[in-house]
């Protein structure tokens, strides 16, 4: 069973369900959406189709929200895509009208008071770059300086002005609680340095999971914040290329990563990882090997944008992603850190299922949860056996669909320990085990209390 799992963006490549199934069969594990494009209207309808592939084909998928977030963004232009040519003039003012090939709207106030002549103006991951030539009030003026295709709605990184900010707005919060009503799992927020801002989103998220977008200088310096208040963290190397020179960004990738799994938390690398599949039916060299690198460094995730969102190939670049993974975990497998986190009875417990299933040879490690807990603690031993994440949770099984290895199957409300080991054998003989294999089981007692994991059994196959 491939380990690592795969995030695929929706988009207008990928909003029925018939397309959305072909993603799933092709090895999606998780769906994004981004908040920052779009209607709620449209977002509910993709979700209603997630939500109608995962009961057609039978297996939970999890779906995660991403929060537009403090980021500047130009407007609409009256088309999909402008054309740009290197030298021409482009202007960015406070008109909010539709743009076109000489114009769009900045509605960024401050940038027309702070900016100064010669500042770089960087667009959609640095693929467009503007030098700023002529400020007034109202209009920045402008020489391309790199880029051909502009879309509209497009991240724009002014040097001169952050968009930071140390409370929550009307937009987020709408969102936030947009988000819970419509089922979301994973919220993925971008204010990793501000804890009360984490405590106001965590009051209005419900049972959804908060995930840290890594993507600001800022983001970085606050990295144990981020790690403490949420739930997993997005390693978001498109958005940190505004702020960092390429040359920094791997180094921070493997410390993120190991930072992450040192507190058992779920790591995510995403953009660019097979960028050419976009508009090609294959990956570069470079884009495999940086796949390879991900899948090594441990992380739990990896997600494709555009190449799913707006690609031509959406399908074959998931079945390209699970293909790399499937061959570098066969080739090297992932194993744990020495040294991962302050000792608990729940890492012990985990530690010893993992051991006990590698002495032993069993096929399966057993996890009875209803938070998803004792899973998540066997998950980050990074064990050579698969885990079965079992709960009679629905957004349990979803939101650990995230998480390195699990395998995701629903159980029943179990009360006492003959049933728990019942319940395994039963979804052992689904899974095809052989009879007289060992079985090793986790759970927690009292039953269906989160964080409790204390008891480590093995069974048999029957």
């Amino acid at each position: 069973m491939r380990s690592a799992k795969i995030i695929a963006t929706l988009g207008p490549q990928s909003q029925t369900e018939d397309q959305i199934e072909k993603l799933v069969q092709a090895g999606a594990n998780a769906f994004r959406l981004n908040l920052s494009y779009d209607s709620p209207q449209t977002h509910a309808a993709l979700i209603s189709a997630v939500r109608a592939v995962e009961q057609n084909m039978g297996v939970p998928l999890c779906l995660i929200a991403d929060l537009a977030g403090p980021r500047f963004r130009i407007g609409d232009f009256a088309e999909t895509k402008i054309r740009l040519e290197v030298g021409q003039t482009f202007r960015l003012d406070q008109d909010d009208t539709p743009g076109d090939t000489t114009r769009v709207c900045l509605p960024v106030p401050e940038a027309y008071v702070r900016s100064s002549i010669g500042d770089l103006l960087r667009l959609d991951d640095g693929r467009v770059m503007l030098r700023i030539t002529a400020i007034s009030p109202v209009a920045l003026t402008c020489i391309v300086v790199a880029g051909e295709e502009l879309a509209g709605n497009k991240i724009i990184s002014i040097p001169t002005v952050s968009p930071r900010r140390d409370t929550l707005g009307e937009k987020d919060m709408a969102q936030i609680k947009w988000a819970q009503q419509a089922g979301i799992d994973w919220l993925s927020v971008s204010w990793p340095h501000n804890a009360e801002m984490w405590r106001e989103t965590r009051a209005n998220a419900g049972a959804m999971k908060l995930i840290a977008k890594m993507e600001s200088r800022l983001c970085l310096e606050s990295v144990d914040v981020a790690i403490d208040l949420a739930d997993g963290l997005v390693v978001a190397r498109g958005d940190l290329g505004y702020d960092l020179p390429p040359e920094e960004i791997p180094g921070w990738q493997k410390r993120l990563v190991r930072a992450a799994r040192q507190a058992g938390k779920p790591v995510i690398i995403a953009a660019q990882m097979l960028e050419s599949m976009v508009s090609s039916p294959a990956p570069t060299r470079a884009e495999a090997s940086d796949v390879a690198n991900a899948v090594k460094d441990g992380a739990d995730a990896l997600m494709l944008s555009a190449e799913t969102a707006v690609g031509a190939y959406a399908p074959e670049a998931v079945e390209m992603m699970a293909s790399v993974i499937t061959r570098v975990e066969a080739d090297q497998p992932v194993t744990s850190y020495e040294n991962e986190g302050t000792p608990t009875i729940a890492n012990t417990i985990a530690k010893a299922a993992a051991g006990a299933a590698d002495a032993l040879s069993a096929p399966l490690i057993f996890c009875f949860t209803s938070s998803g807990s004792t899973a998540l603690s066997v998950a980050r031993t990074r064990p050579n056996t698969t885990i079965v994440c079992a709960s009679d949770d629905r957004q349990t099984l979803r939101q650990m669909q995230l998480v390195w290895g699990l395998k995701c199957q629903q159980a029943p409300a179990l009360s006492n320990w003959p049933d728990v080991e019942d319940t395994a054998v039963n979804l052992a003989k689904d899974m095809n085990i052989s009879g007289g294999e060992p079985l090793v089981i986790t759970a927690g007692m009292p039953f269906g209390a989160s964080g409790s994991t204390n008891i480590l059994r093995i069974a048999t196959a029957a």
